[in-house]
């Protein structure tokens, strides 16, 4: 597995807001840490998780009691690849990014940079022992806003700190096979993220 970190902190860079909506009000934020029982009642209210069953595994396990971490954005889709341009000289890739933050128990971290950026680089070292999946993976530390609650009025006021987005690639031969080493790299960065304490 090959795996980088890098800082994007730019008045240009994109930035998470907690809690977030899109601008026409269909898609929003749930807190999985708060209500762990909305996915399994609802897996609806996150639409990929119910697609790609080990995403939905990683969102389980991230926003578990014991885990530091909460989740708030994620995305999974398939492409044909130019083989020449990856490690890997594979046709098909299926990726994901998923942002997490420090879950209220560890809220005094939020706003530590050098934690975040030691945590993104720790994690990168970690992916990469394991040499057989092919797959990559990117942990990228960017500014994050919480908002101080849900109204209109309390979002405007927010504490400002850091999250990660993590972007994995899973690469193959076909479809499957990229799909197949993508729901083991999603389910090894799981692992190592429940050891980052």
């Amino acid at each position: 597995m090959d795996a980088d970190s890098s800082i994007e902190l730019g008045p240009s860079a994109p930035a998470l807001e907690i809690p977030w909506q899109d601008p026409d009000g269909h898609l929003h934020y749930f807190d999985l840490r708060s209500a762990p029982g909305t996915l399994e009642q609802n897996v609806e209210c996150i639409p990929e998780a119910l697609h790609f069953p080990a995403l939905r595994r990683f969102l389980l396990a991230l926003n578990s009691p014991l885990s530091p971490w909460q989740t708030a954005k994620c995305d999974v889709w398939q492409e044909e690849a130019d083989a020449a341009e990856n490690l890997y000289r594979a046709p098909f890739t299926q990726s994901s990014y998923i942002d997490l933050v420090f879950a209220e128990t560890n809220a005094g971290l939020r706003d530590s940079l050098e934690h975040h950026r030691q945590t993104a680089s720790d994690l990168a070292r970690r992916l990469e022992e394991n040499e057989t999946l092919e797959a990559s993976a990117e942990i990228v530390v960017r500014r994050c806003y919480f908002h101080r609650g849900t109204s209109a009025e309390a979002m405007r006021e927010s504490d400002p700190g850091y999250c990660l987005t993590l972007f994995l690639t899973g690469y193959g031969t076909s479809p499957a096979d990229a799909a197949e080493n993508w729901d083991q790299a999603i389910g090894f960065t799981a692992v190592r993220l429940l050891e980052l304490q």
